[in-house]
């Protein structure tokens, strides 16, 4: 009798344990961690390529711990073209971005980084 009240408190159990793991891991979610809209965010890194007429960046940025992002490379959209008559590959940077859609973030500001 007693195993099978054990069996029962266990397999009640279960539903309420896989809820907390997905609780944490929906907490580890990086849209959560999303600065609010107006909110700029500044970043470093290296000018990988430039894309003038569709006004994108590849840069290789440094660790953003605002964001909880290790350095990695990524494309980057500006939020105006002429941004992109400022800079060229290999030049290191420093940049202001802003979340866009879907989970992008929108270059705002460039400047040479010493």
């Amino acid at each position: 009798m007693r195993k099978r009240w054990l069996i029962s408190l266990f397999l009640a159990a279960l539903p309420s344990a896989s809820t907390v793991v997905l609780a944490a891991e929906k907490s580890h979610d990086h849209g959560a961690a999303q600065p609010a809209a107006s909110e700029a965010i500044a970043a470093t890194g290296t000018v990988k390529g430039v894309d003038a007429a569709a006004g994108k960046l590849v840069i290789a940025h440094d660790p953003i711990p605002a964001l909880k992002w290790p350095a990695m490379t990524m494309d980057f959209r500006l939020a105006d073209k002429a941004l992109a008559s400022k800079v060229k590959a290999g030049d290191k940077i420093k940049f202001e971005m802003v979340p866009g859609e879907k989970g992008s973030y929108i270059v705002t500001a460039i400047d040479p980084a010493p």
